[in-house]
């Protein structure tokens, strides 16, 4: 189900599949991780499942013995998120996110259960929907003890409620949804800008040394950067470009738009993948320009 990677002291993400949600994979397509205090553990993620979640259960078993005391939900997106019961349930974990994220949370609670049961199959059963105890606008410190555990808001990235858990000792950022690594990225409307600007305050204001993507395994902040913001980057400048050079709309746009550049990533090979993330880049890009 998952590789499990030490990155560093007391520091372990769970790398899970690449590929769309599955009942092999109990919809657990991403990486989440988890943290071991003084006192206890804090899962990054509780998955897309109930069943995903005990595998996320078995995994931090494997290490350590531990309670498992809180829960961070990085953003909305189902395998964020689904797996909140079970950690409540069986550990009492206090669970936080976002105030954004529990708002994208609800507003999508049917839409993410109907696509996880399709997908999970017979998997999703005894799978029930809970919301994060605590919720922060901005910024939050878990009550963690023997390291810093800082949660920090985006401002919007893949979703509206994506946030950054910051281990400012170890310069260490798990960046949930903010960052693919070894995957193209999906763009969701009018975000697109917003992910430019967060994960530009990502590199500039924090200067991670390690990063944990929410796809992918983790690995210097350059790389996972360049399958991001690098593509990111990559749509905005050729979308302005482009329209410079008299493209009449989006559409136009995305059909001329070389994305090559970004062809050893998983799922570069869907071309209407690629055409969805050019247009809705270049839709903002040509509002910005009225």
């Amino acid at each position: 189900m998952f590789e499990t990677i030490k990155v560093a002291d007391r520091v372990y993400a769970l790398v899970g599949d690449l590929g769309q949600r599955s009942p092999a994979n109990l919809g657990n397509n991403m990486t989440c991780s988890f943290i071991v205090g003084d006192d206890g553990v804090v899962v990054i993620d509780t998955g897309g499942s109930r069943a995903g979640a005990q595998a996320i259960e078995a995994a931090i078993r494997a290490v350590t013995d531990k309670p498992i005391r809180w829960a961070v939900n990085t953003g909305g997106q189902d395998h964020r998120w689904l797996g909140n019961d079970h950690f409540r349930r069986v550990h009492g974990c206090t669970i936080v996110a976002a105030e954004a994220g529990l708002a994208d949370m609800k507003a999508r609670t049917f839409q993410q259960v109907e696509m996880a049961r399709r997908f999970v199959g017979a998997a999703f059963e005894g799978t029930e929907v809970a919301y994060p105890d605590t919720t922060f606008a901005q910024r939050w410190t878990l009550p963690v003890r023997g390291l810093s555990v800082e949660l920090l808001y985006t401002g919007g990235a893949h979703t509206p409620a994506d946030l950054l858990v910051w281990l400012p000792q170890q310069r260490i950022v798990f960046a949930g949804d903010a960052l693919f690594s070894e995957r193209l990225l999906g763009l969701q409307p009018g975000l697109g800008l917003k992910w430019i600007a967060a994960l530009e305050r990502l590199r500039d204001e924090l200067r991670p040394v390690t990063v944990v993507p929410g796809h992918g395994h983790p690995g210097p902040a350059d790389k996972a950067l360049a399958d991001s913001l690098g593509y990111l980057l990559m749509l905005r400048d050729g979308a302005r470009q482009l329209f410079d050079a008299g493209a009449f709309d989006p559409v136009e746009v995305a059909e001329k738009l070389d994305q090559s550049k970004f062809a050893y990533l998983r799922n570069y090979d869907d071309a209407r993948f690629r055409s969805e993330n050019a247009i809705r880049m270049a839709d903002e890009v040509l509002k910005t320009r009225k």
